[in-house]
């Protein structure tokens, strides 16, 4: 009976220990999905893969793995299906098989890059990466492609062996076509190694935090324009909140009427809940702000929003289509 006594005692305080760890566990994983999701930890996550001509070729590879080093990021050094390529994933503990951020850096010398365009080879290269990436943007980083020109220039015009003469190949007529005859194909010449460890690297951590940027707005990038007079109360608070600044970027809104809104309705989320009560009509949404009392330098209230700037609001959040002007908005 005793022994019996001190067997459940085991299993439970066993249990109870399981518990324990199985609750760490779940607080853990949940913590981790957190960061995750707010992308506190991106950097954290992504890898490049880097193909391994590009460190073997030339002086790049040194200064590129010293930089990835240097700001703490992961990379592997792989055989990428395209030679000469960097690839970026997204690794996290839930993906299985990360999937590949939608981008592809060739790195060339400029010898390579001017004998691609001299056979006409390069605009098949260019399809090729394509046909393995349709969706991908696409981007050639070329390492001192002007300089390595003017050095052959040189060359040629100080040696008067017209048997091995160098043809200047036709560079900015190819620039100039990727421009305009290509989709999410770009160039970039780099002075150094230095400059194109720096574009790497600085590529690696925009394709981090890309995804976890908020999605822009029409609000959102106008009121990254707007300017709040100098004297303003709560200038500096204000110039922070991003729902204050987006009712100051709709055209019309004096700073006044913004902050009377604001300190009635401090989230877009409560104005918008009232412009969606059904038992409301239409003219009380558009005439819901008017009696809104604004305040002046001095902090005592002058005058009130006004059934203009109410009605301009309204139509403004209330707009169905996301691409109409301003005015066309207001008017409808």
């Amino acid at each position: 009976m005793i022994e019996e006594k001190k067997r459940q005692r085991e299993e439970k305080r066993l249990q109870k220990e399981a518990n324990k760890i199985q609750q760490a566990e779940k607080k853990k994983s949940a913590k981790e999905k957190a960061e995750w999701g707010s992308g506190k930890r991106a950097l954290e996550f992504i890898v490049a893969k880097i193909d391994s001509k590009v460190i073997e070729t030339g002086s790049i590879g040194g200064a590129l793995l010293t930089m990835f080093s240097e700001k703490n990021l992961n990379f592997q050094m792989e055989s990428n299906p395209i030679r000469g390529s960097i690839l970026w994933k997204m690794v996290s503990q839930s993906d299985q098989e990360p999937s590949l951020e939608p981008y592809i850096l060739f790195v060339l010398q400029a010898e390579e890059f001017c004998d691609l365009i001299s056979s006409g080879k390069f605009f098949n290269h260019v399809l090729e990466a394509r046909s393995h990436y349709p969706t991908f943007t696409i981007c050639y980083v070329t390492h001192k492609l002007t300089k390595y020109i003017y050095d052959r220039e040189q060359s040629q015009y100080n040696n008067s062996d017209s048997s091995n003469r160098w043809k200047r190949p036709p560079v900015e007529q190819v620039l100039s076509k990727l421009v305009t005859h290509y989709d999410r194909v770009h160039s970039k010449d780099c002075t150094n190694e230095v400059q194109v460890a720096e574009h790497v690297v600085g590529l690696t951590t925009s394709l981090a935090k890309c995804k976890f940027r908020k999605p822009l707005s029409w609000l959102s990038v106008n009121a990254n324009g707007v300017t709040i007079p100098k004297g303003f109360v709560d200038k500096g608070q204000l110039k922070k909140n991003a729902w204050f600044m987006s009712l100051l970027a709709i055209p019309k809104v004096q700073p006044r009427f913004a902050l009377a809104i604001w300190k009635k309705y401090s989230t877009m989320r409560s104005l918008l809940k009232v412009y969606m009560d059904p038992n409301k009509s239409n003219r009380e949404k558009e005439l819901l702000l008017q009696d809104l009392k604004c305040e002046d330098c001095l902090g005592e209230e002058s005058r009130k929003v006004g059934p203009v700037c109410s009605r301009r609001v309204y139509r403004m959040l209330m707009a169905e289509n996301g691409e109409m002007e301003a005015e066309e908005a207001v008017k409808s």
